[in-house]
């Protein structure tokens, strides 16, 4: 694949919306856009409401108030709020998790096949009855594992339990799971936590990567500083629910406004 690039095309159009439980406020009047190609990066103090706004684009929240538009590759458009979750996903929406969620019991190559056959639709009754196109569309997916195995490193350690991983290789594995459903974007919710300095490179190439080879949009939750700055075109910042700025790195790392609230000194540490 050709590397991809960012583009005007709105993926993501978030307008004015609020999210309340009860009579907490989790999102004030928060409105953004994800340009196709891009990797955009939302950032922001612990209760700021960068998982609600995850939460909230993929289904699992549904604001109270504002619109939330995804447009796919096709150019099909669906309003996210009042969808389920799996709905969302068909549409081309994929995520990983703050915490990790690999299935620590199965292998690798078992958990990315889970999603590439979940993309492969080979269903229930196919998989019971097990006729040519249930293993054409089997022989599919296995090769697909395969193929993204190799792409995020892991084809050595297929046969492996998942939970032998080191955290590292878990935090890919769940990306290549991620991409396995073929989505025109992921949402990475906190990739980096818990890694070592070295595994931050490998995980920024492979982000690189999934936005340049694999033609997907990037959305990431992320506390480094330093890997964000590194990674994202486009940045938004957080705080109290609220959008307090929005602009590119360099933007974000002048505004007085980010450093006093969330930065101060921590983006030339690179630690936040």
């Amino acid at each position: 694949m050709t590397d991809a690039a960012t583009t005007t095309e709105t993926v993501f159009d978030v307008r004015d919306i609020t999210l309340r439980f009860g009579g907490v406020v989790s999102l004030r009047n928060v409105s953004m856009h994800m340009n196709r190609g891009e990797i955009l990066a939302v950032i922001g103090p612990n209760g700021a409401g960068k998982t609600s706004l995850f939460n909230s684009l993929t289904g699992v929240y549904e604001p109270q108030e504002g619109q939330i538009d995804f447009t796919n590759r096709n150019g099909r458009t669906i309003a996210v709020i009042g969808k389920k979750t799996h709905r969302i996903a068909r549409a081309g929406v994929s995520r990983t998790f703050q915490a990790s969620r690999v299935f620590s019991a199965l292998t690798v190559f078992e958990n990315v096949k889970i999603g590439a056959e979940d993309h492969g639709g080979i269903g229930v009754v196919g998989a019971i009855l097990r006729g040519p196109a249930t293993r054409r569309g089997e022989h599919a997916s296995d090769q697909l594992t395969l193929e993204l195995l190799d792409f995020v490193g892991l084809r050595k350690d297929a046969n492996l339990i998942a939970s032998a991983l080191s955290y590292g290789g878990r935090r890919r594995l769940e990306i290549a799971r991620a991409i396995a459903t073929d989505p025109d974007v992921i949402l990475l919710d906190e990739p980096a936590a818990g890694t070592n300095p070295s595994e931050k490179l490998e995980l920024a190439a492979l982000i690189r990567r999934v936005r340049n080879e694999r033609n997907v949009s990037v959305l990431l939750i992320e506390h480094d500083m330093k890997l964000v700055m590194s990674l994202a075109e486009r940045i938004y910042v957080l705080n109290f629910g609220g959008v307090l700025a929005e602009g590119t790195p360099a933007e974000i790392r002048s505004n007085q406004a980010v450093v006093e609230a969330y930065l101060g000194t921590s983006t030339n540490e690179g630690a936040a």
